[in-house]
């Protein structure tokens, strides 16, 4: 028994299919004004995502084909149906369902090769869908070629990113390149071979990103890698830069801190000469020429500032600077490592009367054990040069005398 549409029926349905084309149409255009999907019609595309979205933009292709079919259809039915007015016989009510509801969807016919069809197979073929059927063609192809589309925009975001902080560093260092001035050093090949590296990756992330990513990349390491590589190239280069524009102040400040270093050394020698006269057999670091060893590095600058190498400048200059600072804090520290021994001599003096000054106060610094016992020490340590081994029992031996004697005072 055939179902008869009523005039509401009709109204309804046409009303929902409305609804139902503006959802589409409303997302074919997002998925037409997508990033990915317009990058990818932009690019030229190789590999894995030349294959994807060769794929994908056929499907997308043939979906507008079936949208246009489809709205075709629409279309018939709302010039049918008329106004509010038209009146409407049993006749257009079940050609109108018929269009709603029947395989009213006519695609274009698609020719049969030769080589598929037999003797009395058509030529062509054409696919008749209901309404129902080309939404969900529809949807079904809209899920691929978006997948599609997000996939690549999100591979390029996760490649470029990174990818575009290194070239732009690249040229940073290009630029300080550039204002050294280009020689032999193998820095500049350093900094060429990076920047071949990176527009190489680049490339290859901009024609096949989903390559790049599918089954995992070493594109995050390799960057980081080359990130790592280029920060030590770019601190040559500063240094190169800053060798060039500044080498005579800096080379002036060094000598300046080679003087003291030459007259730490100086007074190390004369104290030296001191305390072996006022100390017997004393144990003193050796002597240090580091002052005549950085005028040597210092004309070595001079020679290599002739060829102009301001990379090789740039090393050697700062090189020597931190050097020469370190030298010159252990110079110093030299000095007092020499006069340690004085100084003990001098703190152990002043052990000894502190310790005499203690006694006299209790009344017994001139008893015979005392005297006898401070005698020895300052004998020890007034005399040059001074046993300070024999001198430091002498004041120990002094102070516990002193200590044993102050309780029969109690």
């Amino acid at each position: 028994m055939t179902t008869m549409w009523t005039r509401q029926a009709i109204d309804a349905a046409i009303d929902r299919r409305a609804q139902e084309r503006s959802g589409v149409s409303a997302g074919l255009l997002e998925l037409d004004d997508h990033p990915g999907r317009r990058l990818l019609d932009g690019a030229q595309l190789s590999g894995a995502t030349a294959q994807a979205w060769g794929k994908a933009s056929a499907e997308l292709a043939g979906l507008w084909t079936v949208f246009e079919a489809y709205q075709k259809v629409l279309d018939r039915v709302v010039a049918m149906r008329g106004g509010p007015k038209t009146r409407l016989g049993d006749r257009e009510l079940a050609a109108m369902a018929d269009l709603l509801t029947g395989r009213s969807v006519a695609l274009p016919r698609q020719a049969v090769p030769f080589e598929r069809r037999g003797l009395l197979d058509p030529a062509s073929t054409q696919d008749l869908l209901t309404l129902d059927e080309a939404v969900e063609s529809m949807t079904r192809t809209y899920d691929v070629v978006k997948r599609v589309a997000v996939d690549a925009e999100n591979a390029w975001n996760r490649l470029l990113e990174p990818l575009d902080e290194l070239q732009a560093r690249a040229r940073a260092a290009r630029g300080t390149a550039d204002r050294v001035g280009v020689s032999a050093d193998p820095v500049f090949d350093r900094l060429a071979g990076i920047q071949a590296q990176t527009s190489d990756l680049r490339r290859r992330a901009l024609s096949d990103p989903l390559g790049m990513v599918a089954g995992g990349t070493d594109t995050p390491a390799r960057v980081a890698r080359l990130l790592a590589e280029l920060a030590g190239v770019q601190t040559e280069l500063d240094q190169a830069l800053a060798a060039r524009t500044e080498f005579d102040q800096r080379l002036a400040a060094v000598q300046d801190v080679i003087a003291l270093i030459a007259g730490a050394e100086a007074e190390a020698e004369r104290v030296r000469a001191e305390v072996r006269e006022k100390i017997t057999a004393p144990k003193l670091p050796p002597a240090s020429a580091a002052a005549a060893h950085l005028r040597g590095k210092v004309d070595e600058l001079l020679r290599e500032r002739s060829g102009q190498s301001w990379t090789l400048l740039g090393r050697n200059l700062s090189a020597l600077e931190k050097n020469s600072s370190v030298i010159l804090e252990n110079a110093q520290k030299r000095v007092g490592e020499i006069r340690a021994p004085l100084d003990r001599r001098d703190e152990l003096r002043g052990l000894l009367e502190a310790y005499r000054a203690r006694a006299a106060r209790h009344g017994i610094a001139e008893t015979p054990a005392l005297t006898a016992a401070h005698g020895l020490a300052r004998d020890l340590l007034w005399s040059a040069p001074c046993d300070l081994r024999g001198a430091e029992a002498a004041v120990r031996h002094y102070q516990a005398a002193v200590g044993a004697s102050l309780p029969s005072m109690s």
